[in-house]
This record gives C-alpha cells, structure tokens and sequence, in this order.
C-alpha cells in the first residue's frame, strides 16, 4: 500500500540521516540547515493571527521555517493540488466531508491517532476525524453561526432578543415599520448566502437524513420540510437592505460594523473583522442564537470545526510539520483570544464578550454540524449548494430551487 511505502521511505531517509549528519528530528534541510513546511489554510480572516504564531513559533524553532499560503476558494484550490500530487505540508481539513473521508482512506493523511497531543483535544470533537479507528486530522477550534446584532438599534425601537421565529419576524417588522434596515446581508458572494440558510437546513435534517439523501432514498422536491425552510429564507430576505444582491462580504461587514443595519447573520469568524472596524464593537453589538423555530428548547446552533490541520502522508518533513501542529494546539487560548471562535481544546477559556452570546448553546451541545459537512461530493458539492442559494436569493423561485438542489444531489451519487 501506498502508506507503507512512504513509511519504508521515511525510515530509510532517518536511517541514512542519521549516518551522514547531525539535524534534527532526521529531516533533510532546504537552505543553511532550515527546514521550511508549507501551511495551507483558507480562513482570511486568520491570516494575522496565524502569522503572529508563526512568528512566535519561528522564534522557539529556529531550524523551521513555517510558509503561511492563504488564496481565495481555498478549498476548492486545495482539492485541484491534490489532484496534481502538489500537496501542502500542513492544510486545513474538516472531519466527515467526503473529501476527508476520501484522502483519510486512500493514504493521502498522515495517521496522527497515537499522538500524545490527541489528549489535549476534546474528545467528542476530535472523535469526528476516526476513519477505520485511526484519526488523520486535528481539530484546533470550532466556529459558530448566529445573529449579531445592534445592541442600541434594539434599545431605541423597544425590541427584544427574540427567541422564536415568531418573534424574530415580530422584530423584523418593527425595524422596518420605524425606518431601519433589519438585516444587512452580502449576497454578491454565493457562500454568504448559504451561511445564512444552512442554519434553517441544519434544524431540519441530521446526519441521517444526509446518510439517507446520499444513498438516493430522499426527494428534495415536495418534501414540505424544504419547501418551509425555503420560504423562511424568503420572509427574511424581505427585510434586508435592497442591494444585498450587490453587496459583498466586505462590503456588508462595514456596513454592519457601522450601523447601517440591525442584524446580521453570519458566523463567529467574522467577530475580530468587525472590531476592527469599530472600536466601541464590544459594547455596541451582541449574538443570539438564530431561532429557527417556535420553540426555543429546540433551536440549536450550527457549528463545526473551522480550523482542523492534517498532514501530507507524503511531507517530507513530518517531525517539523507535527511539532507545527502540537504547537498551535498548545497555543489555542491565544488563537481563540485572536480568532474570535470556540476551541476544540480543553481548558481554553473563551473570553470574547461578543461570542457570549452564543457560548450557552456551545457549552449545552445544543448545535448541529455543517450539513454540507455530509454530502457526498464534498467542496464541489458545496460550492453547487452555494450557486444555487444565491441563484434563489436573486430570483426568489422556491420551485426552481428545490429542483436544483434534487439534480445536484443525484449527481454526486455513487
């Protein structure tokens, strides 16, 4: 098997290492005896905060040299290296998606199971990257999806933190009736849009239900779970400002950040942006939970592992690119301090005033996981997903949307 051979190659390498030289860990050297990995990660948003690790962990490890490579649709980029054979010493990786699953069990992740940072990790979390009963990525911190909202636009106009979905349209319509804009949203980018309605689909259907719909025992098309949720993502739409189809992520960020519009839905990752942008953000804005239902026992909040790292089963630097790993494990406090998100680490305290708001659902286990975590077809699939809901934001047609969202799932069936 593939990963036999990489493991014979490997040995022989610290084998020969060993004879010839005296380096570290038996990794060979690029320039002058520093050793240089490459990590791959897809959250723009992290850049600074990874590279102030970087730094930190360049300074404790003189011999290695960690290349930070950050591009747009990184994932999607990561998917077409791994087709070249051009695959990042360290990359972002997410448990349970089919492209996970896929490299997990064709050799392509270093097996990280007997690592003793494994303990460090929370076990429920971490328990999500098992394949065959061997782990092949690390989670290092989770993400969050809810509401921010204004705190002085609610005070102003009387209104509540709603806790249904009655409430929440009740809301709405109160903003809306005394001038203000209930909702900023930037759909001109397809992912923001389906941020925004993965929360009312992960509500609906559980991880069954995507076992189910990707073995083709599920129709989209005049299931009236969908089409509900369908319409919920239209009553909401009614309430955003008029150009949200010509608004982009960055755009609607400052928008938000300087109070053009009551709330906004969007995920944790988004919080150290939006404090950037405004220096009284803390005690301006708050987060709630989205209350997708009238029931508030039941509404759960979508979260998933938003910074996992896995290993190239074919680095030539594993020891380096390991002790990487173990490194921002054992700095998780100061990436959830910079970060804005939760952390999949044990003992890490989440301090972010903003994120408080959600932390109650985080800490009770009342959240569902990405449900495009589970489809098969993975990033692809994901990114039809993301088409289509902007396609729907813009024409607004629930029968044409159910209907391709039931061509796009047949199509990645096995």
């Amino acid at each position: 098997m593939k990963k036999s051979i990489i493991l014979s190659a490997l040995l022989s390498m610290a084998l020969l290492v060993g004879c010839g030289n005296s380096e570290p860990n038996g990794s060979a050297s690029d320039d002058g005896g520093v050793t240089t990995i490459e990590f791959f990660q897809v959250k723009s948003e992290a850049v600074q905060t990874f590279n102030h690790l970087i730094e930190k962990f360049e300074e404790e490890n003189p011999t290695i040299k960690v290349e930070q490579n950050t591009v747009p649709d990184g994932m999607t980029v990561l998917k077409t290296r791994f087709s070249t054979n051009d695959i990042p010493d360290v990359f972002i990786t997410y448990p349970i998606e089919a492209d996970y699953v896929l490299r997990a069990n064709n050799d392509y992740l270093l097996d990280v199971t007997d690592e003793p940072f494994i303990k460090k990790l929370n076990e429920d979390i971490q328990n999500r990257y098992i394949e065959n009963d061997r782990m092949y990525g690390v989670a290092l911190s989770l993400n969050a999806n809810g509401v921010l909202y204004n705190k002085e636009i609610f005070a102003e106009h009387g209104v509540e933190v709603p806790q249904t979905w009655d409430e929440l349209l009740e809301v709405m319509e109160t903003l809306q009736a005394s001038g203000e804009t209930p909702v900023i949203m930037g759909s001109q980018e397809p992912w923001t849009s389906s941020v925004f309605n993965l929360n009312l689909i992960a509500q609906q259907f559980g991880p069954e239900y995507w076992e189910s719909m990707n073995a083709g025992n599920e129709t989209i098309v005049g299931d009236a779970r969908w089409e509900a949720a369908a319409q919920k993502m239209l009553d909401v739409l009614g309430f955003a400002q008029r150009d949200y189809m010509g608004t982009d992520y960055a755009q609607a960020n400052s928008a938000f950040a300087n109070g053009e519009g009551a709330m906004y839905v969007m995920g944790a990752w988004v919080v150290p942006a939006l404090r950037d942008m405004n220096p009284n953000f803390d005690e301006e804005f708050g987060y709630f939970p989205f209350p997708q239902t009238n029931n508030p026992d039941e509404n759960v909040t979508i979260s998933g592992v938003d910074v996992g790292l896995s290993i190239s089963a074919d680095t030539k630097h594993p020891d380096e690119a390991l002790k990487f790993v173990e490194f921002l494990i054992d700095e998780a406090q100061t990436f959830a301090d910079l970060d804005g998100s939760f952390s999949a680490v044990e003992g890490v305290e989440i301090k972010d005033p903003v994120l408080q708001g959600l932390l109650p659902n985080i800490e009770a286990g009342k959240v569902a996981n990405w449900p495009n975590h589970y489809w098969a077809g993975g990033t692809a699939a994901e990114a039809d997903y993301q088409s289509h809901s902007q396609n729907f934001f813009s024409h607004q047609n629930i029968e044409q949307y159910l209907q391709d969202l039931e061509m796009m799932f047949a199509s990645y069936r096995q």
